[in-house]
């Protein structure tokens, strides 16, 4: 499938990327050398929103996409149904996934005023060893809705799946960079986020694409 074809292109970029000195001078940019903080992490817009509105678009979503559902009938409301579990299970997939890598955020690192250095591995010794940085889940709160790419597969639209998906990458990398501005972040673990995620919705909506001979030798989506 096209599907796995694009996550091994995006995981190659994360990886690239983040062995790139580039990765680290994004991040540079925005820490102040004369406070040694990094002033957006307590703006109170970027803060407020990173700390408690964020959230609302994965688990409130989720509850809308269940709402929906109840007045849809077939293929629709088991679609409408997986949305609400990809937006609700995402950001919890990520988070645990993260606890078994071992890159540092930016903001603990000793370029930065922090105490930790870049290690040499990518997956972390166990789990209370992870670093809790990559991938991002407040990226993952963006790329989610790369699960519209997915409606419109099965609706047979394509403003819906190409809208949806430019939606998806546009939020994703957008909430990425609030992160990247506040320290919290560099621009490879936002990007393995969206790889993450891009994956898992492969995978997450598989069924959903069979019910509706979306991947059969003759495709014809059913709209339900």
């Amino acid at each position: 499938m096209h599907s796995f074809l694009v996550f091994g292109l995006w995981a190659a970029l994360a990886a690239w990327w983040q062995q790139q000195s580039g990765d680290l001078a994004l991040s540079a940019y925005f820490y102040d050398t004369a406070t040694q903080q990094f002033p957006y992490a307590l703006q109170p817009f970027i803060y407020a929103f990173g700390k408690y509105w964020i959230w609302f678009l994965p688990f409130a979503g989720a509850a809308v996409w269940l709402a929906l559902a109840q007045s849809q009938q077939n293929i629709t409301r088991s679609l409408y149904r997986r949305v609400a579990g990809f937006f609700f299970s995402a950001p919890l997939l990520v988070g645990g996934l993260k606890q078994f890598t071992a890159m540092p955020r930016p903001m603990h690192l000793l370029e930065f005023g922090g105490d930790r250095i870049m290690p040499s591995t990518f997956w972390a010794s166990g789990f209370a060893e992870g670093a809790g940085a990559l991938p991002s889940v407040h990226a993952t709160c963006g790329f989610i809705f790369m699960a519209f790419y997915y409606i419109g597969w099965v609706r047979q639209s394509t403003v819906w799946r190409w809208g949806g998906l430019a939606l998806g990458v546009a939020l994703g990398l957008g909430f990425g960079f609030l992160r990247i501005m506040q320290g919290y972040h560099t621009l490879s673990q936002v990007l393995w986020a969206g790889a993450v995620v891009w994956l898992y919705a492969s995978l997450w909506f598989l069924p959903s694409l069979k019910q509706a001979g979306c991947i059969s030798l003759a495709p014809r989506c059913d709209r339900g």
